[in-house]
């Protein structure tokens, strides 16, 4: 009979008649955790060291760590609320506390005012009773001054924080990207072959294009007489004034460009004639 299928004696002690000696003989040292053990495909046993498993048996690996992740900055909107209005250019401090850079030479941007009037309000929070501070605009509100406007087009923050007010004139600062002179030169090229380039509008590309040695005065300043330049300017004006009375006569007949640059500049003018009977 097979040693696997050998039963006990009768009197309960296991038969071991035949029974090769195969045990450990006294003295050997038994250890009383012995090694786990699995039996092989072939049942031969095999045996598991620490940390092992069966060959083919799906082990657990460990969850990786989690990773440190950077703080978020948490979005929110600008405090307080926000009103646009035409506010007196004098009730505008001259505070730079948020002035990102410094304002440059500013007669184009005011010849451009000039012809199109304020295009972007300015930003500012009041800062006491009728009083304002600037946040972004800063070249603006110098252009209007420059040619001595009485108001200036404002989008009021109320209760805007420092912090915010900040992060407003840093963020108007560094998005702001100026077009490169290749996109003026291709777009002043797609105008004029349109039809679509005016004078003033050609005026306006020209000097966005031109250098600082075309921007040179072309002579050293002279002191003028003031009667003496204002009666010429009268006598200039004059002439003008009928030369306009012409082209009222045929003003209909116009190309509609030509129309839209004679109304801007008599616009001008008028809204200089107000300013003028005013002080």
């Amino acid at each position: 009979m097979d040693a696997e299928n050998r039963v006990d004696g009768e009197d309960g002690k296991p038969d071991t008649a035949g029974e090769s000696s195969s045990a450990p003989a006294q003295g050997e040292g038994v250890s009383p955790n012995p090694e786990p053990r699995a039996e092989g495909p072939t049942g031969q046993a095999i045996l598991l060291g620490a940390g092992e498993s069966m060959p083919g048996t799906p082990t657990e690996e460990p969850e990786p760590e989690p990773s440190e992740a950077a703080p978020e900055v948490p979005v929110r909107p600008l405090t307080g609320e926000t009103s646009l209005s035409a506010i007196a250019l004098d009730q505008v401090e001259e505070d730079a506390t948020f002035r990102i850079r410094p304002e440059g030479e500013i007669s184009k941007l005011a010849t451009d005012v000039a012809r199109l009037g304020q295009l972007f309000p300015v930003d500012v929070r009041p800062s006491g009773p009728n009083r304002y501070q600037i946040i972004c605009g800063f070249r603006r509100v110098a252009a209007l001054r420059f040619l001595k406007r009485d108001r200036v087009q404002a989008r009021i923050h109320t209760s805007l924080s420092d912090e915010d007010a900040l992060l407003l004139a840093l963020a108007a600062a560094i998005h702001a990207s100026p077009v490169d002179r290749e996109q003026l030169e291709a777009t002043r090229a797609q105008l004029e072959a349109q039809g679509r380039l005016s004078a003033a509008t050609r005026d306006m590309l020209e000097k966005a294009l031109a250098t600082d040695d075309e921007l040179a005065p072309e002579s050293t300043e002279e002191e003028v007489d003031a009667d003496e330049l204002a009666a010429d300017a009268a006598q200039r004006l004059g002439a003008l004034n009928q030369d306009l009375s012409l082209l009222a006569d045929v003003f209909t007949s116009l190309d509609e460009s030509r129309r839209a640059e004679l109304l801007m500049q008599l616009r001008y003018s008028a809204e200089l004639v107000a300013y003028l009977e005013g002080l």
